[in-house]
């Protein structure tokens, strides 16, 4: 059986997707149950952040949620770099360079913690502004192709841009954020870390629920897009 170039890439783009996805899912969810399993009720996703929960001196899983975050979110840039190679038009190229640069902040998110404040909240910055991007611009692909393939990643993407669009509104948080909270960067701080914390804190679950859907986005994405006979398909 002959394998052309474009099924070889893809069949890269799926691997190195799979294992980028596998090494979020597992830094995140051990990091959360050990959490769970010292702190019980203490500890609530409705009240805690993804950043706090990588603070080193502050989380005894730390390195495990960064390490996850770093090297599953380098994997997965390494399969948008391929899923670029793959691409014939300008609105698919800049689909997946907006998406290279989403996984390489939230690499940065890792590697550059909450205790190191200014590059941390500088990488939640470009994170929430890529994604808002990267997901128009995959209901713009999807729309050109439309292919029932990629109806999951379409949907995906949808919510991403929901949830990044919520967190950007930044008139709906005036109220508790002051009078300009992204040209003061207090929006991306409350995102990471809040004082006095509520008992529900809502720009820190749209985070969570940011994390979750792009996880199950780009699984879409592998899954309805890269898998190699499904390639054909989506093309």
């Amino acid at each position: 059986m002959i394998i052309n170039k474009t099924e070889k890439i893809a069949r890269l783009a799926y691997l190195f997707g799979l294992l980028g996805l596998f090494g979020l899912f597992l830094g995140i969810v051990i990091s959360v149950l050990v959490e769970y399993i010292q702190y019980g009720d203490k500890y609530s996703l409705l009240q805690f952040s993804l950043s706090e929960l990588g603070t080193y001196n502050r989380s005894s899983t730390a390195i495990l949620i960064n390490g996850g975050l770093f090297f599953g979110s380098l994997s997965l840039t390494m399969s948008c770099i391929f899923g670029l190679q793959m691409s014939h038009r300008l609105s698919g190229g800049l689909l997946w360079l907006s998406l290279i640069i989403t996984f390489i902040s939230l690499a940065a998110i890792g590697l550059f913690p909450l205790n190191v404040h200014h590059l941390h909240i500088q990488a939640v910055s470009i994170y929430i502004y890529f994604g808002f991007f990267s997901a128009a611009l995959c209901i713009i692909e999807c729309a050109i192709k439309r292919k029932a393939a990629l109806s999951m990643p379409f949907i995906f993407s949808g919510i991403v841009l929901l949830i990044h669009g919520a967190i950007l509104s930044h008139e709906y948080w005036r109220e508790s954020l002051g009078a300009k909270p992204i040209s003061d960067g207090m929006l991306f701080q409350a995102i990471v870390s809040q004082s006095p914390k509520p008992e529900v804190w809502w720009l820190s679950i749209l985070f969570w629920c940011s994390i979750v859907t792009m996880w199950l986005w780009m699984l879409s994405i592998c899954r309805w897009y890269f898998l190699p006979h499904r390639q054909m398909k989506a093309n």
